[in-house]
């Protein structure tokens, strides 16, 4: 019998592309590892046919949560944590651009303990492809998170995490942002809360559809930290 029940959060905006086959893969993925699982599909507000994908796809192990407007990758997860079956929650990319094999890695760091597990692109045994211009701007944030809010993480935006929920869901349910700084905010305020955070090396590459739009998220971020940095001191 398994000891645990894994919940695994899909937070989708336009992923017609990729969905099916990135559910396909990481159900797979969770049949081989010995734990009972349920897969939630959080989708918000999508413009193309992600959401009749997802319907579609609904029935044993497979959840499909609707936003009918567009609110945000943070809020997409916050609502599916809440619904979440499991105490082990996972959240990831539908891009799979963090390789889902890793997965089972999370889960046995938080069964040691961990109340967050959290995948770093610059951890020293990570491989990770990017272009130059996201590189530099991704370890410029970092950077920005380290000096200005105190966090000791390397990186706060790689959309692959796991919790346990009985610990973190208090958390979660204050957390304010709803779009890409959520994650940030999520990690620095469970370091201000005393929860353990752990980093673990991860095989990740760029997808080429990503729907980060770097100018525009890079300075919606720098003013969500800017922001939290004045409301937290």
């Amino acid at each position: 019998m398994a000891e645990e029940m894994v919940s695994v959060i899909l937070p989708v905006y336009n992923e017609e592309k990729v969905l099916r086959k990135s559910v396909d893969r990481i159900r797979s993925m969770l049949k081989e590892m010995p734990y009972d699982f349920e897969i939630i599909i959080s989708e918000d507000g999508s413009t193309d046919k992600t959401a009749e994908i997802a319907k579609s796809m609904r029935g044993e192990n497979i959840t499909v949560l609707n936003n009918e407007k567009r609110k945000g990758k943070g809020a997409a997860i916050k609502t599916a944590s809440a619904y979440a079956k499991g105490n082990i929650v996972v959240f990831m990319d539908a891009d799979l651009a963090s390789h889902p094999a890793h997965m089972e890695k999370l889960v046995k760091m938080l069964e040691s303990g961990a109340a967050i597990v959290i995948a770093s692109r610059y951890h020293k045994d990570s491989r990770a492809r990017r272009t130059l211009f996201r590189y530099v701007a991704s370890r410029s944030f970092n950077f920005l998170v380290q000096s200005l809010l105190g966090s000791k993480l390397s990186d706060h935006q790689c959309g692959f995490k796991a919790f346990r929920k009985d610990l973190v869901l208090p958390l979660i349910n204050q957390i304010e942002e709803k779009r890409w700084f959520w994650d940030t905010e999520f990690l620095v305020s469970a370091q201000r809360s005393g929860l353990e955070v752990v980093e673990i090396p991860i095989e990740w590459s760029e997808a080429p559809d990503s729907k980060f739009r770097l100018l525009e998220d890079t300075y919606h971020m720098a003013c969500s930290l800017v922001s939290f940095k004045f409301k937290n001191r």
